[in-house]
């Protein structure tokens, strides 16, 4: 009983400020307004390989062909058929996939405000949103693409909040949802199963936290062999017949089943598909090798050299947050409000890990947690000052508008000045992302529907925008030019995948970030094209000369043979005779 007079009294502390829910939502709103400004001026921003990768899967599946089929990743299909849904709704458009990412980030804004609501107050969910919507459309973590971590994101904060609703009322269908949320938020990527992992500790965490407690509050009998109630966590070690009958492992399992369901309806789809065995090859078997690339003694470097670029825009929300982290331990909240966060945090951090590539937009789902603890830091603040000024939270929220404001300022080229391609040329510099649109749009001008075209170098966002498939299911050099076990193999089948395919286009693309091989690991594969092209009667009739800074030179048919390179960095266009 002292315990809970004692919580009682810390959580009427964190009370005393009152502050206004009107003004809680107000945040809410203001927060989904700037993301959606920012959003709708950057709509028609070229995409990168990685979303040209999901659109063109996605693409794929609008038209009925399974993910796996035509086209090989590792990731899995979860990113792909959320890219189906988005274009189904918004149409097969650069504007219509950042549409779609528009509402799935206003949802993660949502159950972010309510789950931090929730855990803590409205002033914590205030400063959450609005300190989450700047950092997650930042070009500091590639804001402006639709990445997969995105819907990690959206679906680990659905799965987090109904799994918070599920150990309030202890209903089983909340718990069923949370899992398949959180099933799905795994289903998007690979590391999203560490959000799958934190619902799973925070369910037995609570009865852990929660059973001794209420097994010291009830009446103690006279008696010479007491039991353990069965609510109690050792009732599972000294009765091991009874752990199905606890209510943690009845809601834990509950839990496990809603997460498989998203797998399980996946599988199936892809098994009645004929797919199963390259899906469960490309995401599952070759993540291994492709996950063991880098030693852990790269982590460190890797590390070093991403994670400042991550921290550069509002670097003073990352030092709140980390001196948040700090202040939970002495916040008056409850311990098991606390536990949570921890559990967020971590698993936050070790989604980032994996392969020890440490890209920055791995840092995304990173992003939630950072936002709440720079709530708890500002809240902190407020609780102490709370006797001396009386709207001291006030004080706060002007304080980090002005943060939020000066950051915005700070890159106001990105947010509100330049145009999408200009913009684009800026932030990835020799990286042919704008000369795809152009090159894309002459494949699909002069060719039919069923013409296969293939890209020798990795950029898939030519057969989204072009909407032909590939002659080969390679849509990224990548996995074919650096040493594994596989490496041989993948070459084999790329290039007899070709030669069937008898593509109507070849675009060689000439660029070290579509790449990333020395030359010396590339050079079999640009001999075997050279010869190919050459053997079956290409010729070029397209340039797209990349001159960073200055202006793209593009020449098409009779000028593009005739056209003289002036970069190492270029797209060359080439068709088939007859």
């Amino acid at each position: 009983m002292a315990a809970k007079n004692k919580e009682a009294g810390i959580r009427g502390k964190a009370d005393d400020l009152k502050y206004p829910d009107t003004l809680a939502y107000l945040a809410l709103i203001a927060s989904i307004l700037l993301v959606s400004l920012i959003r709708i001026r950057l709509l028609s921003f070229p995409l990168e390989r990685d979303e040209g990768e999901y659109a063109y899967f996605g693409q794929l599946i609008l038209q009925g062909i399974s993910p796996y089929k035509l086209a090989y990743n590792l990731k899995f299909p979860g990113t792909y058929y959320s890219y189906a849904l988005v274009m189904a709704v918004f149409g097969q458009t650069i504007q219509g996939i950042r549409l779609g990412l528009l509402f799935f980030n206003i949802g993660s804004l949502i159950f972010l405000f309510l789950l931090a609501r929730k855990l803590f107050n409205g002033f914590v969910a205030s400063v959450a949103v609005l300190s989450f919507g700047v950092l997650m459309v930042s070009p500091a973590v590639s804001g402006q693409a639709a990445h997969a971590t995105h819907f990690v994101t959206f679906f680990m904060l659905a799965g987090f909040w109904f799994l918070l609703k599920a150990m309030d009322n202890s209903r089983m269908a909340f718990y069923l949802l949370s899992g398949l949320l959180m099933g799905s938020a795994f289903l998007m990527k690979q590391s999203g199963v560490f959000f799958f992992l934190m619902g799973g500790l925070m369910i037995i965490s609570r009865y852990l936290m929660i059973a001794p407690r209420q097994a010291a509050d009830q009446p103690q009998q006279h008696s010479p062999a007491p039991r353990i109630p069965i609510s109690h966590p050792a009732s599972c070690i000294l009765h091991p017949s009874s752990c199905i009958h606890h209510p943690a492992w009845r809601c834990f399992t509950v839990y496990i089943i809603g997460s498989f369901i998203p797998f399980l309806a996946v599988f199936a789809v892809l098994y009645a598909s004929g797919v199963f065995q390259k899906f469960w090859f490309w995401t599952v078997t070759y993540p291994v090798v492709y996950g063991s690339r880098y030693p852990l003694s790269h982590a460190f470097s890797a590390f070093s050299a991403n994670f400042p670029v991550v921290y550069s825009s509002f670097t003073v929300l990352w030092i709140m947050a980390g001196i948040g982290l700090a202040a939970l331990f002495i916040y008056p909240v409850k311990r098991l409000n606390k536990m949570y966060t921890l559990l967020f945090l971590l698993a936050s951090v070790c989604t980032v890990i994996p392969g020890f590539y440490f890209r920055n937009h791995y840092f995304v789902p990173l992003l939630p947690v950072i936002a709440v603890l720079c709530g708890i830091f500002l809240d902190f603040i407020n609780i102490k000052m709370r006797s001396s000024f009386k709207h001291v939270y006030i004080v706060s929220l002007a304080v980090l508008v002005f943060i939020i404001t000066a950051g915005l300022s700070e890159r106001k080229d990105y947010y509100f000045n330049e145009s999408p391609d200009d913009l684009c040329r800026k932030l990835y510099a020799e990286n042919p992302f704008t000369e795809t649109v152009p090159v894309a749009r002459y494949i699909q001008a002069n060719s039919l529907p069923d013409d296969r075209i293939f890209v020798f170098g990795s950029e898939p966002q030519i057969y989204f925008y072009a909407r032909r498939k590939s002659a080969s299911g390679y849509i990224y050099m990548y996995d074919l030019v650096f040493p594994h076990k596989y490496t041989l193999t993948m070459q084999d089948e790329m290039e007899k995948e070709v030669e069937a395919g008898h593509p109507k286009y070849i675009v060689f693309v000439s660029s070290g970030f579509s790449w990333l091989a020395q030359k010396t690991e590339k050079e079999p594969l640009v001999k075997w094209m050279t010869a190919y092209l050459q053997d079956n009667h290409y010729s070029v009739c397209g340039v797209a000369d990349i001159l960073y800074p200055d202006a793209t030179q593009y020449a098409w048919d009779m000028d593009a043979a005739a056209y003289k390179r002036k970069s190492k960095n270029y797209l060359l266009v080439f068709r088939k005779a007859g």
